[in-house]
């Protein structure tokens, strides 16, 4: 039987839409995901895609009809489907193909926010999949306070909070976010953006410093300056802040000054320069982050035995530094010093350098750092780490032997740790354990209308993976029935050089997990765009079931590889084999080339090995 094509509700807020243009034509066979046709909106031009497939039949709107959201715009037939000439839908005479007349704006029905949210909801709910990805773990749901001022408080606005409460806004809630310190959280202010502003000085540093002379550029010495660089970082992460206040202002979110406090019964006070606020909302969610970790006998005085807030901001350049820990975080602080001139040392627990690496991959970083001064140590386990007499004395335990290191400063950067001291979770029924709070695969508490992203609910801690279980929050919230986080495929980065990109397993899970593999490698040596940029050392390696050829993991080590690990990462989500991979075409001459090669290599069948 025909089947009738509606106006679809492109937004919470659209009412109608006007046909701009259709990009199918009748006679046309539709296949779902394609754009069927391109929408106006009061607020922008939004695509509409095919959902069911067939053959276009009838355009009833024609481009420049304004049409109210569920009335028909078209005819699809099945396959060799007979429909009479005169098959019209119901409810179509508001907008037909010979008027392209747009209708008074008054004459379309008022829908409220809650109604468009609702209608979402129906829809998401209707096509939602049955297949495994969305067996869902849910806690109850509720609210916080039914009667709030709000739909959603959030606490934090760090790259989880900030994201969470412009997605909120933008399904037409309205949204408080409370931030006492900095917009932007510890990511922006504190950690990623300054430090890549900090570990691009030291890139150009040692491109000059390595191949100044073959690139023609006249130096071979930099004179690196801390004070310029440190200033530049600073600017770029204040530039940012105000851009978020931009964003709230720009999406009509309030933002709360001050700390905010869970209190008996259901209530929530701000607090700031000894004033307070209660703030009622309907949902609350908790994204207040973390802070730098540090183990038992390392006494962290900000001063000689640091964190990475005082090493984001020097004031003086450390003789000899040492760095407890090789995660993303110290190994791109010990990259960072080692390039302005600091004597560097490692002091790492496991037995290899970025511990939840591939072990080749890491190896790769260990041998460049090794070359460029900077001394690394594993399998240490640390006992203590002090000032003694101004000096950062560290004390470990290596193959039995009792070992020390005395330095200027020492780095602790042995993880971070969830900020749920100070908000109060004893006067609710959160469960919090180890300073991480426990939640469903929406981020639902354990109690009612209360949420929790980010840092605060655990590994991995990291700020893309904030930002999505933000998004994923809130759309529960709103009843979207959204995807729940593939934690599987998280993209891991390390941005010192050469840098580390990865997703999926390493080699030596699939080995303890029984799986049967093919391994590619490719070097950067080979590669024409890696020699032109002097950057040829690293390698790609790609992981796929040597029975079904599913891409299991994909780990970069080299010039760029935190932009290049995002094409294998999407690769994992639309489950691409191997031999698709393969058979696509990569362009010329890039460092993706090196992608291309290693799927070969699996198969033995790279062309520049």
């Amino acid at each position: 039987m025909p089947i009738d094509i509606f106006m679809t509700q492109l937004s919470p807020t659209m009412t109608e839409g006007k046909i701009a243009r259709w990009l199918k034509k009748e006679g046309d066979t539709l296949e779902s995901g394609e754009v069927l046709a391109e929408v106006e909106t009061d607020k922008a031009t939004m695509e509409m895609e095919v959902v069911d497939e067939g053959v276009l039949h009838k355009i009833i709107a024609a481009e420049g009809s304004v049409v109210p959201v569920g009335q028909p715009i078209g005819v699809i037939a099945e396959d060799d489907e007979e429909i009479p000439d005169d098959y019209m839908p119901e409810g179509t005479g508001a907008a037909p193909a010979e008027a392209a007349v747009e209708a008074e704006a008054s004459a379309a029905p008022k829908v409220t926010s809650e109604q468009a949210l609702e209608t979402l909801a129906e829809a998401a709910m209707a096509t939602a999949d049955d297949d495994d990805e969305h067996e869902l773990v849910l806690k109850p749901a509720g609210v916080f306070n039914a009667d709030g001022e709000f739909d959603v408080v959030v606490i934090g606005a760090g790259p989880g909070g900030y994201v969470a409460a412009i997605r909120a806004a933008q399904l037409g809630l309205k949204v408080a976010c409370v931030e006492g310190k900095h917009l932007g959280g510890i990511c922006l202010n504190w950690g990623c953006i300054p430090t890549k502003a900090l570990l691009r000085t030291a890139e150009i540093i040692n491109v000059i410093k390595h191949h100044g002379k073959e690139l023609g550029v006249g130096l071979t010495t930099p004179k690196p300056d801390l004070v310029q660089a440190v200033a530049r970082s600073r600017g770029i992460s204040e530039k940012l802040n105000k851009g978020i206040g931009f964003l709230f202002k720009k999406n009509k979110i309030e933002h709360i000054d001050g700390f905010a406090s869970f209190e008996a019964g259901n209530r929530l006070v701000v607090e700031k320069d000894g004033k307070s606020r209660e703030v009622t909302a309907k949902h609350v969610i908790v994204a207040t982050g973390a802070r730098a970790r540090a183990f038992p006998g390392m006494e962290v005085d900000n001063k000689v035995v640091i964190t990475y807030m005082q090493a984001l901001a020097p004031t003086r350049l450390p003789k000899k530094l040492t760095v407890i820990g090789s995660g993303a975080i110290g190994m791109e602080f010990a990259y960072f010093y080692n390039a302005m001139g600091s004597e560097v040392t490692v002091v790492e627990a496991a037995e290899q350098i970025l511990p939840l690496e591939d072990y080749e991959i890491s190896k790769v970083v260990e041998r460049s750092f090794k070359k460029n001064g900077i001394k690394v140590i594993t399998g240490a386990m640390v006992s203590s780490a002090k000032n003694v007499d101004g000096k950062g004395v560290v004390e470990y335990e290596r193959k039995g032997k009792a070992e020390r290191i005395e330095g200027d400063q020492v780095l602790v950067a042995v993880g971070v740790i969830g900020n749920t001291d100070s908000i109060g979770a004893e006067n609710t029924s959160m469960q919090v354990e180890r300073n991480t709070i426990a939640v469903d695969d929406w981020y639902r508490t354990d109690h009612a209308g209360v949420y929790a992203i980010g840092d605060v609910v655990g590994a991995p801690a990291l700020a893309h993976v904030a930002s999505h279980e933000g998004i994923v929050c809130v759309e529960g919230i709103a009843g979207l029935n959204p995807h729940k986080v593939d934690y599987g495929n998280v993209p891991g980065c390390t941005y010192c050089q050469p840098q580390v990109g990865s997703c999926g397993k390493t080699e030596q899970q699939c080995k303890e997990e029984g799986i049967p593999v093919k391994v590619g490698r490719m070097s950067y040596a080979p590669n024409g765009k890696a020699l032109g940029l002097a950057e040829t050392e690293g390698m790609v390696k790609t992981i796929f079931h040597a029975e079904t050829g599913e891409l299991l993991g994909a780990h970069i080590v080299g010039a760029e590889a935190t932009e290049l690990i995002v094409s294998l990462q999407l690769a994992r989500t639309y489950e691409t084999t191997e031999a698709e991979l393969m058979h696509h075409m990569f362009p010329h001459p890039t460092l993706s080339e090196m992608i291309h090669e290693s799927v070969l290599d699996s198969e033995d069948r790279a062309i520049h090995i």
